[in-house]
């Protein structure tokens, strides 16, 4: 029987939840909650304040006991106000989407929030969850905000559509819930998950040192040349920039320029396109983690050579999109 409640419940909040998004339309990431898109309706608990409001009622009628009428009338505005209090919470209250780090498919996406209260009265218990998730609670202090991180899981790589964010509260009294929705666009990015290392398709490339690359001696400095693109940021001579706008490398005695390392599309054997991201996805990795100077290119993909975590990220957000509708690959 209570699983034949819960689910009537969830489809009735999922049919709710549509209405107020064709209602409401797309929301911006930085919103304003105006009254009239706040919900509000009694709690259990709510119901038997009422149940009771009028139980009162009848007893103070049939005895016509002037002290019990007022008590009841006494109780009922005290929870009209409640009502009023708990609207309050939510009205005028400020989130702001601040985005979230990339994960890989399969990890928890962390979905920051910020509530903003700039108003002189505190918002206590706050709750934000996307449907089927765990509530995270909060509350705002009067003229302060507050970063809310709500985890959401992934299953697939490429950008994430975030599901219907609802914020809640029952505050002051728990006679009433109050909630609103927020329908965000934005889509945070879900990277690859990486082959193991032990099941790689190693590039020959990185298990050897680059083209180049001296072993010891590179104390001795021999000059400056102009910058060539997937230059070290090391090799950079930050000081000559300061002073003269040009933008130098140091050249080293004996040492040759590193050879960049190419991760093609083609050079790795793979049944399908989610098990030839997943190891190009370890190459890329293994580059970083080498401290080598790498490009990446495919059907529709080329990156220059570059290095750093800058490089890093570009590759997989790449690499995250690659094959699927829309996108080159």
């Amino acid at each position: 029987m209570r699983t034949a409640w819960a689910r009537l419940r969830d489809g009735a909040t999922e049919r709710a939840r549509r209405w107020a998004r064709r209602r409401q339309g797309a929301d911006p990431a930085r919103l304003r909650l105006a009254s009239e898109r706040i919900y509000i309706l009694p709690t259990a608990a709510g119901l038997i304040y009422a149940a009771m409001l009028v139980t009162m009622l009848a007893g103070s009628m049939n005895y016509n006991n002037n002290l019990a009428f007022a008590l009841t009338f006494l109780l009922a505005s005290v929870g009209i106000v409640a009502i009023y209090h708990t609207h309050r919470t939510l009205a005028g209250l400020k989130v702001d989407f601040l985005g979230a780090e990339p994960v890989f498919a399969g990890d928890l996406l962390r979905v920051r929030f910020a509530l903003v209260n700039d108003a002189s009265q505190a918002r206590d218990e706050i709750f934000l969850d996307w449907s089927g998730c765990i509530e995270v609670p909060g509350g705002v202090t009067p003229g302060s905000s507050r970063t809310v991180a709500l985890p959401l899981p992934t299953t697939a790589r490429g950008p994430r559509t975030l599901p219907a964010l609802r914020l809640s509260t029952r505050a002051p009294l728990g006679l009433m819930r109050a909630w609103a929705w927020v329908h965000l666009d934005e889509r945070p990015i879900v990277y690859p998950r990486p082959v193991a290392r032990a099941a790689a398709i190693r590039s020959p490339d990185l298990d050897t040192p680059a083209a180049g690359r001296r072993e010891g001696g590179e104390d001795d400095f021999a000059g400056l040349r102009s910058y060539q693109p997937g230059d070290s940021p090391r090799r950079i001579a930050w000081k000559s920039y300061a002073r003269t706008g040009e933008l130098l490398a140091r050249e080293f005695r004996g040492g040759m320029r590193e050879e960049p390392l190419w991760i093609d599309w083609d050079s790795v054997a793979a049944c399908d396109t989610e098990e030839r991201v997943a190891q190009l996805a370890r190459l890329v990795i293994d580059a970083f983690e080498a401290g080598r100077t790498w490009g990446m290119r495919g059907p529709g993909i080329r990156l220059p050579p570059a290095n750093g975590r800058d490089q890093l990220h570009l590759c997989l957000r790449t690499l995250a999109t690659a094959g699927l509708p829309g996108t080159p690959g």
